[in-house]
């Protein structure tokens, strides 16, 4: 039986709606800490079902999660398994996905457009299903956002009272598409600035995207001090506010990989990176990893998880290795 964080059924009916902290539309909220808190949400909601008699409201709930970390991993494109990410047997969850499709047209269409595309011209590029509207703060210009039959996403530019022009350009995520729509809202605007921080993000999110399609492996060919210096050589290189933000969590998420390792091998945070022989290795290397991975679970760990991990973080921090004499 799966474990509870100690939230009540009535609790999650009130605060786990996905609405309340995932945004499609907005994707400078942080992609760590909306994958997270779906996650975790998924879990407990899904802990109380199978702990006993489970409310229609709270079945429901939980068949929405479900769909929420399908569409999430469309969205961010990032490796999805059902049973290593919840522990629910793939078959059995795509049975939740399935069942909350059915009680909503909207998903359903999206749903079976990554799937079997029944409602679409299958991979048809210029098929497109419309997500969205961009809230540009500007009356003049219009930007749409759309999946197309090759389950790629699109943008698309007007004018009041003109039809959309989709834009020939496949975007693999989300956010690759809406960084491409503002640069093209700057350029319209013959905004130089804003045209260049949008092309240096386009960028640099090529880089974070790599990091996000890796968000739930556990093992790798790299060690996680590896990783984490390769991430943080990345992360001094990014020049744009957006590109900035993403890696800056990215290294942060790994430094708190780093912090887990040590508390699962009962050492600290600098005989960890010592023994690695990844980095140099200082007091002030040590220090920054255990602030950066604070700055994670303070920012990206879903509130009702956050205690945990903060008692983690604590013991890790106190703890002295015994030396042989």
């Amino acid at each position: 039986m799966s474990e509870t964080t100690g939230c009540t059924a009535d609790w999650h009916l009130e605060h786990s709606s996905p609405g309340m902290f995932l945004h499609y539309l907005a994707p400078q909220h942080l992609f760590a800490r909306q994958i997270n808190t779906l996650t975790a949400r998924f879990r407990d909601v899904q802990a109380l079902c199978d702990a006993g008699s489970c409310p229609p409201a709270l079945t429901r709930l939980r068949n929405a999660l479900a769909f929420h970390l399908v569409r999430m991993s469309r969205w961010w494109r990032f490796d999805f398994c059902p049973r290593g990410v919840t522990g629910v047997r793939n078959p059995l969850f795509l049975t939740y996905v399935k069942a909350h499709a059915e009680r909503s047209a909207e998903d359903d269409a999206l749903f079976d457009l990554f799937t079997m595309q029944r409602h679409m011209h299958g991979g048809d590029g210029g098929h497109i299903l419309v997500l969205g509207r961009d809230p540009v703060p500007d009356p003049s210009v219009s930007i749409l956002y759309g999946v197309d039959g090759q389950r790629n996403f699109r943008f698309a530019t007007s004018s009041h009272g003109v039809q959309p022009l989709w834009n020939g350009q496949a975007y693999p995520d989300f956010a690759a598409a809406w960084l491409a729509a503002r640069g093209v809202h700057a350029l319209i605007r013959d905004d130089s600035t804003d045209l260049h921080e949008y092309e240096t993000a386009q960028r640099e999110h090529a880089w974070a995207r790599s990091w996000h399609h890796r968000h739930f492996h556990r093992s790798g060919k790299l060690p996680v001090i590896r990783l984490y210096a390769q991430a943080n050589a990345q992360f001094m290189n990014c020049q744009s506010t957006f590109g900035r933000a993403e890696m800056k969590t990215v290294v942060e998420r790994l430094a708190f990989d780093i912090a887990r390792a040590a508390f699962q091998r009962h050492m600290t945070v600098a005989d960890l990176i010592e023994d690695s022989d990844a980095l140099s290795i200082n007091l002030r290397s040590a220090n920054t990893i255990k602030q950066r991975a604070r700055a994670y679970v303070a920012t990206c760990i879903d509130p009702i998880a956050r205690p945990e991990m903060d008692t983690l973080l604590d013991r890790v921090v106190s703890y002295v290795p015994r030396r042989c004499p």
